[in-house]
């Protein structure tokens, strides 16, 4: 059991002993041992008044009874330090663990990096927060992107037992929405067929393959002829853009969501391998039989494929549209859902983690939605069955060249 008293009185080796007073002003120890029984390392912690000595005597004891207790030691750590320790023992992708190393480098550190685990506070974490947007960081990016990885770090340092709660948790963090697609931005067929137009001819197939299949710029880079298949192309790995210490790096991993060895098929329109077939033909396959390949074969990176999309956009004449590679992974899932495609569907064919994120951009985009609602209302209301009610089907105004 923990003890509670005065050094001042009890302990010889003590400045003040032996002191005649009753109220003397002097500090109260609490003596405690930690977990283990006699066995655990005996402790002791000093407070002004005897009634704060004797309150956290019995919170370590009834701490010690719901195995709660802390050490205060594992909280007395660096929060840089113990985040390049965290980082050291996460099982992720090569590419995370650049992305969480470059953000505890850039962004962490700076902020609260040579605070003690255990002495940061929520206010700390909103701080950091709103210096980083002042910063230039958009909110987005501060709230969701640079969220997640500060989240899980204090989770485990909780898990740990490091520290009691989270700060991160504590924190008045806005939850981030997902933003709703506003399909009146989007390019039509017409719009798709002219950037084909312009980017480079041996990158062209890229153009049909997002907008026809939806695939990622990573994905598209990392196609080869052989994942063709009946109709299908099976998607395994795609490529990602890594800083090595001789440049940046296209390198193969897993595709977005899901572990190494898994994939998705994605069904392949016939105009599509049309244009799979006539690629071949005329420029040929890169290495190891990749599609889309730089001038002397090898890969290409992520980051130069962007900037010749960008020029081809603008050379096509769309010089005010903000038209980017991944605007046409939203033309595909838009076009699909248009006309009639369910959201489940859809959601395999783009692979996202779970439907619900199909459902939060592209859910508003169901067809005949309105014309269903207004024709049972109306039902409900009136007794009446409403036959050839309006439905207002947008099917295919997407991919219709004469829908802008």
């Amino acid at each position: 059991m923990a003890t509670v008293f005065q050094k001042c009185k009890t302990d010889e080796k003590s400045l003040n002993y032996p002191c005649p007073k009753n109220r003397c002003g002097h500090p109260w120890t609490v003596r405690y041992r930690e977990p283990g029984g006699r066995g655990g390392r005996q402790r002791e912690k000093s407070f002004d008044s005897r009634r704060e000595a004797a309150d956290f005597g019995i919170k370590v004891e009834n701490d010690k009874r719901e195995r709660s207790y802390l050490d205060p030691d594992l909280g007395r750590i660096l929060v840089r330090d113990y985040a390049e320790d965290w980082l050291a023992r996460r099982a992720v992708k090569d590419t995370t663990r650049a992305n969480y190393a470059r953000y505890i480098e850039l962004h962490l550190g700076p902020h609260i990096g040579r605070k003690m685990l255990v002495s940061v506070t929520p206010r700390d974490i909103e701080i950091m927060c709103m210096a980083l947007i002042a910063g230039g960081l958009s909110r987005r990016t501060v709230y969701h992107t640079l969220m997640a990885p500060l989240r899980a770090l204090f989770r485990s340092a909780v898990a740990e037992k490091r520290i009691s709660e989270s700060p991160v948790t504590l924190a008045a963090i806005p939850k981030m929405k997902t933003k709703r697609l506003d399909e009146k931005s989007l390019p039509d067929g017409k719009d798709v067929r002219n950037i084909a137009k312009e980017i480079r001819s041996d990158w062209a197939i890229s153009v049909w393959l997002m907008a026809g299949c939806g695939l990622r710029i990573g994905e598209v880079l990392a196609v080869r002829y052989a994942d063709f298949d009946s109709g299908m192309l099976r998607l395994r790995r795609q490529f990602v853009r890594v800083k090595r210490s001789n440049g940046y790096k296209a390198e193969l991993a897993p595709l977005k969501a899901r572990d190494e060895g898994e994939w998705r098929d994605v069904p392949v329109p016939p105009f599509v391998w049309s244009a799979v077939e006539r690629h071949v033909s005329q420029h040929g396959l890169g290495h190891e039989g990749y599609l889309l390949h730089a001038h002397h074969g090898g890969e290409v990176l992520d980051s130069n494929y962007r900037t010749e999309f960008k020029a081809a956009v603008k050379r096509a004449g769309y010089v005010d549209e903000p038209w980017t590679a991944h605007t046409l992974r939203h033309f595909f899932a838009s076009s699909a859902i248009a006309g009639g495609v369910s959201l489940l569907e859809v959601s395999r064919w783009l692979g996202h983690a779970t439907i619900q994120i199909t459902a939060d951009i592209y859910g508003h985009l169901t067809p005949d939605a309105g014309g269903r609602l207004r024709s049972v209302m109306d039902q409900v209301l009136t007794g009446v069955s409403v036959v050839g009610a309006e439905s207002g089907n947008r099917a295919g105004s997407v991919l219709s060249p004469e829908a802008k």
